[in-house]
């Protein structure tokens, strides 16, 4: 480890406590002072809540109030003898710092000249006031002797007498004091089921079901339409034979059969040499496949072939 010795030094350290420290001296200098410093400076440190003395506590507008709802860090917790007594919780009150502006002229409702009106406009405005007060509810009647149209109060007397006694809305009581509650909503009578929608299924289900038949039909034609496109584009096309041409290539297997067979019957009996037994080898294949010919065609009425 190496040590270093100071010999030589010019620092003062007598002042450190003092205001003008060392660094307080070397930091420059603001440029621009606004004039509103002072004020933000207030309003900084301005207190939010003023516990006032009658137990109120008085909101302002500083600049803590956007910290309102941080709340404590600990929440600090009050004696069990001091709780909350009658008239002795915390009473908020808003400082009104509302201030409204200054009251300026208001320039006056600008007023239109009407249209002049005829000689006749006041024959026909109280037409239309008698053609009025001449309408009447059909409820009402007319009476000539009175000011007004229909005496309400007879109309109100003769509506009573005719009216149907009202009913008292059925009702349940569940204790021996009478405590009564509504016997409809209770659940213990079933007044759903007596309704006439009860058990269907609604009408935007029947409409949704409709459209997704249609669009499941629609894609199954769709789907039907291109798998016989394909099968056209790819396989080979078929026909069906008709009865005559049938018969006919039925005919013509059978004449093969007869003649071929006539000519195997010619054959020598002594097979004694390679050409002899191939010969016969490849008649007798022949006439097998024309058998087999021959018999597919009479027991298959209906047959398809290639188009090609």
């Amino acid at each position: 480890m190496s040590l270093v010795y100071i010999t030589y030094h010019d620092e003062n350290i007598s002042d450190v406590d003092n205001d003008n420290d060392y660094l307080k001296s070397r930091r420059p200098r603001l440029k621009y002072n606004s004039k509103f410093k002072e004020m933000v400076r207030e309003e900084k440190n301005s207190r939010h809540v003023i516990e006032m003395p009658n137990r109120k506590k008085l909101l302002t507008s500083s600049a803590k109030n956007s910290h309102q709802t941080m709340g404590y860090a600990v929440t600090p917790v009050q004696l069990p003898c001091n709780f909350l007594k009658k008239n002795q919780g915390v009473k908020w009150q808003r400082l009104n710092e509302h201030q409204c502006p200054p009251h300026r002229h208001i320039p006056p409702v600008p007023q239109f000249q009407r249209h002049q009106m005829g000689p006749h406009h006041h024959i026909i405005e109280e037409i239309k006031k008698d053609q009025k007060e001449e309408l009447f509810c059909p409820r009402t009647r007319f009476l000539p002797g009175h000011k007004h149209r229909a005496n309400f109060v007879a109309l109100n007397v003769e509506l009573i007498k005719k009216a149907e006694t009202r009913r008292p809305p059925p009702r349940y009581i569940d204790t021996a004091k009478g405590d009564r509650h509504s016997l409809l909503n209770s659940g213990l009578i079933p007044q759903y089921i007596c309704s006439k929608k009860f058990g269907k299924v609604p009408c935007y289900l029947d409409a949704r079901k409709k459209i997704l038949n249609q669009l499941t039909n629609r894609c199954l034609q769709q789907t039907k339409m291109e798998a016989e496109n394909a099968c056209a584009r790819y396989m080979p096309t078929v026909k069906k034979l008709s009865s005559e041409e049938r018969k006919e290539i039925l005919e013509g297997l059978r004449t093969n059969f007869t003649n071929l067979f006539k000519i195997y019957q010619s054959l020598s009996v002594c097979t004694d040499t390679v050409t002899k037994q191939l010969k016969k080898g490849k008649m007798e294949n022949e006439l097998r496949q024309l058998e087999q010919d021959i018999h597919l065609m009479e027991h298959n009425p209906e047959i398809y072939v290639s188009a090609y």
